[in-house]
């Protein structure tokens, strides 16, 4: 038995299985996006003309810039388990998403309990759908042979493109914010791999901000950082997509990180953007 299951054979009848059972899910679960996609239509163009922030979970994002955006009353779109941070501040988010199935899978009841004025949730057909309370549920579409594309009508779907916050950008740009600032997006982590496959570590890299997830979150005593592999080429070349199609519809896109690797969007710094006001 055991070297049936080391064969080829058993690999290939295992991608089989594993095609058919995620046909069999797009067939089912199709029908239920679209009261989602009903629901999202209503915010088409709703903030047209305004700006935003992306508010990412990087080391670098702190209480004091979060409590700024809340100083100045500014629309902010979080995600995942930014909930950790409630407990030390009185900002919340504006809009609130989430795509990563994992996340969805093991924090579903947390994910539900957030208060936000509009809270989205992009799930794959080929995978469990979960109810959250008070979300709108609409269409991840996974990547296609590294294929990276970008969505201008979120009611129909929005593309993966390996991290939450190009879902989030489509979300933005769908809402008709001119300007989008990301926050606390750095662009690295513990455990990286590039578009050749290759994996890299550097344990000395912080993923997320200090207790963005625990131990008990990923189970099986793992950390964050020995959970995470995040596919940093395929991200990034998101990015540039994304980059693409703000510049071609007069959308500006920029990066108020502190610090950080994301170099694909002009940089800005964070206090300078209250000081135009």
């Amino acid at each position: 038995m055991k070297k049936f299951r080391e064969s080829r054979i058993y690999y290939a009848m295992r991608r089989t299985s594993r095609t058919i059972e995620k046909g069999i899910k797009r067939i089912v679960n199709m029908n239920r996006f679209r009261s989602g996609s009903a629901a999202i239509q209503k915010y088409r163009n709703f903030y047209e003309g305004r700006r935003c922030f992306i508010i990412g979970n990087g080391p670098s994002l702190t209480i004091r810039d979060l409590e700024k955006l809340k100083e100045f009353g500014e629309i902010s779109i979080a995600s995942n388990s930014i909930y950790n941070l409630f407990s030390t501040t009185e900002w919340r988010p504006s809009i609130y998403t989430v795509h990563d199935f994992q996340e969805i899978k093991k924090t579903h009841e947390k994910i539900s309990a957030v208060k936000s004025e509009l809270k989205i949730i992009a799930m794959s057909a080929s995978g469990r759908i979960y109810d959250i309370d008070g979300a709108i549920l609409i269409r991840l579409i996974d990547p296609m042979n590294g294929a990276i594309h970008f969505s201008d009508d979120i009611s129909k779907c929005v593309y993966d493109g390996g991290t939450v916050t190009y879902v989030s950008i489509q979300c933005a740009v769908y809402m008709g914010f001119r300007d989008i600032i990301l926050l606390g997006v750095d662009h690295s982590f513990a455990r990286e791999q590039t578009k050749d496959g290759r994996i890299t570590v550097n344990d000395e890299i912080k993923n997320h901000f200090g207790n963005y997830q625990t131990k008990e979150f990923w189970g099986n005593g793992q950390t964050d950082e020995e959970a995470v592999v995040f596919p940093v080429d395929f991200a990034t070349n998101a990015f540039i997509e994304a980059r693409r199609y703000a510049d071609e519809h007069g959308i500006r896109i920029l990066n108020a990180t502190r610090g950080g690797k994301l170099e694909v969007f002009e940089r800005v710094n964070f206090d300078s953007l209250f000081n135009m006001l």
